[in-house]
């Protein structure tokens, strides 16, 4: 039986690789031929070895204790005495096997997509829910001041704020109610923002666009249950923990922490918070027996100044999309009417 295998060897002196015969003795110990002519020797004991694993094609590394090193050019020969040599061989042949490797890609992807499907939604959710309110206070008042910067004074009579700040209240009588501030929207338009320091921000375009009040008490409690269920929190944390996830690919360092009280405006709601909070609205509606269609009016106004088309059927856009159609909020609007309508 041949018991010899060539190698590169590293003798510890030098850092010129040179060819060299490895031939096994006996069970405790080879002889390392070198040199030109392999006219140099060395005894290793398997003792005093340390077999370093091989990654894909790279084959095994054996340390020495003089400070010298083997790389081999193939497999272990089954001969080669070396401890846990059996496991390390097993790893390798996985490593090279297609059908693992694919298995691995697959799993990595599965794992990538429940993390971000639901492991940091979740998560999102659970710290958004134990949260202080004083840490929800300051990241809010950041998010207000920031606010305050994009928007100007409201025109809007201080008699007509504060009748519509006292029909909010009475619509939320019962909860917590928000601080309510009118503000000339500019670019951001008609619009209304829930602040996670229990802030409702309520451009003057949107009351201007509304035709009556009944409408825009219909924003005010969807964004009354924005703040119940803290959304804008979830999701201003679902950001920071996706560009952490990010972090760990690219290796970018930027300062997650300072960005997140932009995050609480930039950030769209999801398909869910937005559902949440339009049913929310759509109760606290009909409690106070007002029309829910009335929101649906307002919705459908809105989707008219974006251009958004609502009477076209759902796209596969309306799939990709993390933010829910307004046809498709209109239509909710509807079958709870419909439903409430049935059970009276």
């Amino acid at each position: 039986m041949n018991l010899s295998v060539d190698a590169i060897f590293y003798d510890g002196i030098s850092a010129k690789p040179q060819q060299a015969e490895v031939c096994g003795l006996d069970n405790q110990r080879v002889l390392v031929k070198y040199g030109v002519q392999f006219e140099q020797q060395r005894y290793y004991l398997y003792s005093d070895m340390t077999l370093i694993g091989a990654l894909g094609a790279i084959q095994p590394i054996v340390e020495l204790k003089d400070d010298a090193r083997l790389e081999f050019t193939a497999p272990l020969p089954e001969w080669f005495q070396l401890m846990r040599k059996g496991r390390s061989h097993s790893i390798w042949k996985l490593e090279r096997t297609p059908s693992l490797i694919l298995f691995s890609v697959v799993f990595v992807l599965v794992l990538a997509f429940a993390t971000v499907k639901w492991g940091i939604p979740l998560t999102s959710y659970f710290v958004a829910k134990q949260l202080p309110a004083q840490v929800m206070n300051n990241w809010g008042d950041q998010a207000e001041e920031y606010v305050m910067k994009l928007t100007d004074d409201s025109k809007l009579p201080t008699a007509r704020q504060k009748e519509l700040v006292q029909k909010y209240r009475q619509l939320v009588v019962g909860t917590p109610p928000a601080k309510l501030l009118f503000r000339a929207g500019g670019h951001l338009g008609p619009n209304a923002l829930a602040i996670p320091n229990n802030t409702i921000i309520v451009t003057d375009e949107l009351v201007k666009l509304a035709k009556n009040d009944d409408e825009l008490l219909g924003v005010l409690a969807h964004e009354q249950g924005h703040l119940i269920e803290r959304h804008s929190l979830q999701q201003a944390l679902s950001s920071l923990g996706f560009s952490a996830l990010l972090l760990l690919i690219t290796g970018d360092s930027s300062d997650l922490i300072t960005t997140l009280p932009v995050a609480f405006i930039g950030a769209s709601y999801s398909r869910d918070f937005e559902s949440e909070a339009d049913l929310y609205a759509l109760k606290t509606m009909d409690q106070h027996h007002i029309q829910t269609i009335h929101f649906a009016h307002l919705l459908q106004r809105l989707a008219d100044q974006t251009g958004e088309d609502t009477a076209k059927g759902k796209s596969w856009q309306d799939f990709l999309s993390t933010h829910p159609a307004t046809a498709e909020r209109i239509k909710a609007v509807e079958n709870f009417k419909s439903q409430s309508e049935v059970s009276k």
